[in-house]
């Protein structure tokens, strides 16, 4: 675990090999067409549509790969930030694509590539992929305006990406690639190869897999009125997956009875020292963890785990850690309280923990028995409700600056973990910098598909 510990050697040589690695790839066209190919008789503009082009391709080629879940890839860098860069390259691929035959068409002198669907076939098919990836593209950015139902925006994606894939390397190939020397074509083949692997790594062998060999529910225990905690025990013959404390994984509930089977993703929220079987802790939200109460004792489920560097074992010794968690946010936070409480660590803590009502407080008993020094962590808790009854007399409001400052006081010597709804850490994170607070002790689980 030791090249997952951020700021060490290994870990900032395996961020960057990774990321040189991919650079390599995504530039690789320019340099083979460069030593093997003509790069002479094109005027600047043109140049400069085949060079996007070429880019283009190749960094679609590759958006399978930083999605894939391959684990070698996103452990130095964490499931969430690699699904971030995913986005942004995937826009900037689009972007390369698009621009490309407006500026094919200006170095002509001619909008007949645009316009005319007198064109070869291959020409038309670059013209259906291209508004294929336009649509795409408006739709991932204005996914969460348009209230595009989540499930059915990953399964268009899911979808859609060999169509593009395939579509866009089958232009290139037939309008420029073949013409060019065997290096660029074994390249071209390459590139798609990879592409089309790993999406079907994820598509087949991961999810596929994990349903063929399913775990199964051991209990379903309500923690508050509308949080539930689901105990999973792995296949006979295969033991618990090692992980760290505030880990998440991947869970599609394979219930029946006419339940949804959505893939999702959940904090582990059991203690890596619990042997025999993991826990995650919904909370009835949207359309899909709404039904998560009628799920029962011996309801299959599949699972790829685990993934995500939010946790504290991946950081160096701290004077004192200060968890910051709204609603159920405080689950990554739980695996690592019990983790320490198991292992009698005194490592002292500070917990914020904010919720609406009394009612909305998940794990309370656990976390006041964890409080009151019985081993385990030097725990302090602050509880902080927006919609207090009377009767509460603890903190009501928000964790907002002015009250950060209060209850955090001197941010030297702490790590801070902030987990919770994204407008809570937002302002969390804000708040903390200004109090002086270095990035780098700041972590924040940001998860987001």
């Amino acid at each position: 675990m030791d090249i997952l510990m951020t700021g060490s050697g290994r870990h900032r040589t395996a961020m960057t090999w990774r990321v040189l690695l991919y650079l390599l790839l995504v530039t690789a066209p320019l340099a083979v067409r460069g030593l093997f190919g003509n790069s002479s008789g094109f005027d600047i503009t043109t140049g400069i549509g085949l060079v996007l082009g070429l880019t283009g391709f190749a960094v679609l080629a590759l958006q399978p790969v930083l999605s894939a879940r391959f684990r070698w890839i996103e452990r130095p860098f964490g499931l969430d930030r690699m699904l971030r860069m995913h986005r942004v390259t995937g826009a900037v691929g689009v972007l390369f694509v698009i621009v490309h035959p407006v500026l094919l068409a200006l170095g002509r002198g001619s909008s007949r590539l645009l316009v005319s669907l007198d064109l070869p076939w291959f020409l038309l098919a670059a013209k259906a992929t291209l508004a294929l990836l336009v649509l795409f593209g408006a739709a991932a950015l204005l996914r969460s305006r348009l209230r595009i139902p989540f499930q059915l925006w990953f399964r268009c994606h899911s979808w859609l990406t060999p169509v593009i894939l395939c579509g866009v390397f089958l232009h290139s190939y037939m309008a420029a690639v073949r013409f060019q020397p065997v290096e660029m074509r074994i390249l071209w083949f390459g590139l798609l190869g990879t592409g089309v692997f790993s999406h079907l790594h994820l598509a087949l062998w991961r999810r596929l897999g994990g349903r063929l060999r399913p775990w199964k529910v051991g209990s379903v225990t309500g923690i508050t009125h509308d949080v539930w905690d689901i105990q999973l025990v792995p296949p006979v013959g295969r033991e618990v997956f090692e992980y760290l404390p505030g880990q998440f994984l991947f869970v599609t509930l394979l219930r029946g009875r006419g339940l949804p089977r959505e893939e999702h993703p959940f904090t582990i929220s059991s203690s890596p020292s619990a042997k025999g079987s993991i826990s995650i802790t919904p909370k009835e939200s949207g359309d899909y963890t709404r039904t998560t109460g009628k799920t029962m004792k011996g309801d299959r489920a599949a699972v790829m785990a685990p993934y995500g560097r939010f946790s504290h074992l991946l950081r160096p010794l701290s004077d004192r850690l200060v968890f910051i968690a709204g609603g159920i946010g405080i689950t990554p936070m739980m695996s690592m309280l019990r983790h320490m409480r198991d292992s009698g660590s005194e490592q002292k803590v500070l917990l914020l923990y904010a919720n609406r009502t009394e009612s909305d407080i998940a794990f309370l008993d656990e976390l006041e028995s964890m409080a009151s020094g019985e081993g385990g962590p030097m725990l302090e808790i602050v509880h902080v409700l927006s919609r207090p009854d009377p009767s509460w007399g603890g903190e009501t409001g928000y964790l907002d600056r002015v009250r950060l400052e209060r209850l955090v006081g001197d941010p030297e010597g702490s790590e801070f973990y902030v987990c919770g709804p994204p407008p809570m850490m937002k302002i969390a994170e804000k708040s903390l910098k200004d109090m002086g607070a270095g990035k780098d002790r700041i972590h924040v689980e940001r998860f987001s598909l």
